[in-house]
């Protein structure tokens, strides 16, 4: 939850590094609250944990699949700002050391479980869509709330 204040610290020093058509989505960021930026979080996380379940009751793997590769690609956005930028970008410290070893865990698992067949990535590329749409959908709520 550390948004905030990057934002009134770091972005003003290092936002000439940023290429122009990303300055455009990131003056969207400039004004977030941590509370706007936990309501997004909470909405996601709902929709992520609602996902969960029925993937669990369903045993329809590719639902947790889609997730779990959804995160893993954002995972690498963290460190991938961070070096391009030189400076710590929100969420590097959650990427290298939660997110990373937990999907390194998770692939090798779900490989030697015999989960990782074309259906299921076929699949989990829809529920990637559907989350994505979800992330957007909880930005508005996020403006909303906060």
């Amino acid at each position: 939850m550390t948004i905030e204040g990057w934002f009134k610290k770091i972005y003003p020093r290092i936002s000439r590094k940023i290429p122009s058509f990303a300055q455009k989505e990131m003056k969207k960021f400039e004004d977030i609250t941590a509370a706007q930026f936990s309501a997004v979080v909470f909405v996601f996380s709902i929709a992520s944990s609602i996902l969960i379940l029925i993937a669990a009751i369903t045993q329809y793997y590719f639902l947790f699949f889609g997730l779990n590769l959804l995160f893993a690609l954002n995972m690498f956005t963290h460190p991938l700002q961070a070096l391009y930028l030189r400076c710590y970008t929100p969420g590097l410290w959650t990427a290298l050391f939660l997110i990373i070893p937990y999907n390194i865990v998770f692939f090798n698992y779900f490989s030697k479980a015999g989960f990782l067949t074309m259906n299921t990535i076929l699949g989990s590329l829809l529920v990637m869509l559907f989350l994505i749409s979800v992330f957007f959908l909880s930005h508005k709520v996020g403006e909303k709330w906060g």
